[in-house]
């Protein structure tokens, strides 16, 4: 598996820069925040996100 530095060095560079990065990914989730989290609605939102990546919303 590629390091995670490689790995966002690679979109950093695909992307136009670190501060375009950024921008695209938003602000970093606060960790205490989200230990407060149950854990199926952190399950229920990563399934939403990577189900929805996979699908095409334009309809013709």
């Amino acid at each position: 598996m590629a390091d995670f530095q490689k790995i966002r060095l690679r979109a950093a560079k695909r992307k136009g820069g670190e501060a375009e990065l950024s921008s695209l990914l938003g602000p970093a989730p606060d960790n205490a925040a989200v230990a407060d989290i149950a854990d199926d609605r952190i399950l229920s939102v990563m399934a939403e996100r990577v189900f929805a990546a996979g699908f095409v919303w334009r309809v013709r």
